[in-house]
């Protein structure tokens, strides 16, 4: 019986590192639904387990190239899938080196193609790209069968080279049994939870900047950040809410400045945390504060809305089209640290609030985004592609 299922081949990351992408593949190769439905195989994608690795050309990332495309081209021989699901890059050096190839390669074996846009900035890296990477993307982004962006807002970061009817929007998934506000932990008094990577990109230096005047403010204010510091930029050249050129800013030297100050103790390096250890600070936070300049639909946020949690975030990727100002936090543009601190101030200053918007946030995310409807969604829009 399993043999008449449609053959779907997934290509990607999974844990570690314990970022977004690399859990929501977990999520879908472990769904039960997706399974029942589908044969599924796994091509991993991720050979470096460290984040701060990612995107960078060395001799191990042109080993790794040759060892993926054979196992790619085993998989296509020897497995005949159907349909190949795979998320791609935002760089230019990412569709040079397997984006553009593990497309055509499918297609040569007359495979259905999914790919999907786990961010939110494709367009813009895009317009950067050389000339002759850019007709070599185009011919690529012409042969595929569906896109996936991850969010309605998003729908035209492939224009004009994959038409809107094949263009799908899949909202990021959480596993609500797993992330649930019923849990002993009592929250510590001002504790401020920011977790992503540590770069300019993400807000980083911006929040840095604001902790004096909002310590002032608020004593016991105290900001605890999840994540790798690391220089450069891999993936995010742009303010996505206004489009200007985001001007890069050293984190450590920010780390430093703010470290040399008297509000050292009012900052705490977590580094990278995942796990128990992750659901405790979760857990234990007052508010969430993300200040990215530029997202698809970040995965953090949604953990810590999961748990009832009120949120400071930026309206950037889904986040402007699937949760409100003042219902599911306070929003602020990327980059306005004047609004990032008014916004900061209103959550800190009102308990009551506070507690109002946490149990939105929660009722939220148990409605439109726990995995089983998110997996049903997913289920649909491969169907439809295989019976395209």
């Amino acid at each position: 019986m399993s043999d008449k299922k449609p053959k779907i081949l997934f290509i990607g990351p999974t844990p570690p590192p314990y970022s977004g992408p690399e859990l929501s593949m977990q999520q879908f190769l472990e769904s039960k639904l997706l399974n029942e439905t589908f044969k599924i195989t796994f091509l991993k994608t991720n050979f470096r387990t460290d984040n701060t690795k990612k995107g960078k050309l060395d001799l191990s990332m042109i080993t790794n190239f040759f060892v993926y495309f054979s196992k790619l081209l085993k998989h296509l021989i020897f497995k005949r899938p159907n349909g190949v699901y795979y998320p791609i890059t935002p760089t230019q050096i990412g569709w040079i080196g397997r984006d553009t190839w593990t497309i055509l390669l499918s297609k040569v074996f007359g495979v259905k193609v999914i790919i999907h846009l786990r961010g939110s900035h494709f367009k813009l890296n895009f317009q950067q790209f050389n000339d002759l990477v850019k007709k070599m993307v185009g011919f690529s982004l012409r042969r595929v069968d569906c896109a996936i962006v991850q969010a309605k807002y998003l729908s035209d970061q492939f224009q004009p080279y994959i038409k809107h009817h094949k263009i799908a929007v899949l909202y990021q998934a959480m596993d609500i049994a797993e992330y649930t506000d019923n849990h002993d932990m009592v929250e510590e008094n001002g504790k401020i939870l920011v977790m992503g990577h540590m770069t300019k990109a993400k807000g980083f230096t911006d929040i840095l900047k604001i902790i004096p005047d909002i310590c002032l403010e608020f004593p016991k204010a105290k900001f605890y950040f999840a994540g790798n510091i690391r220089r450069g930029e891999r993936g995010v050249f742009y303010n996505q809410y206004t489009g200007e050129k985001i001007e890069y800013e050293d984190p450590y030297q920010a780390e430093a400045k703010i470290l040399n100050s008297r509000f050292k103790d009012n900052y705490v390096n977590l580094g990278i945390i995942s796990g128990k250890d992750k659901m405790k600070h979760l857990q234990t936070a007052e508010v969430f504060l993300t200040a990215s300049y530029s997202e698809g639909f970040s995965r953090s946020l949604l953990e810590a809305m999961a748990i009832g949690k009120p949120a400071v975030f930026t309206p950037v990727g889904a986040h402007r089209e699937v949760f409100q100002n003042k219902v599911h936090g306070y929003t602020f543009i990327p980059g306005d640290l004047a609004q990032m601190k008014k916004a900061l101030r209103k959550i800190l200053s009102d308990e009551n609030n506070r507690k109002a918007i946490g149990r939105n946030n929660r009722s939220n995310v148990v409605e439109n985004f726990s995995i089983e409807t998110i997996a049903s969604n997913f289920k649909g829009i491969i169907t439809k592609t295989l019976a395209s």
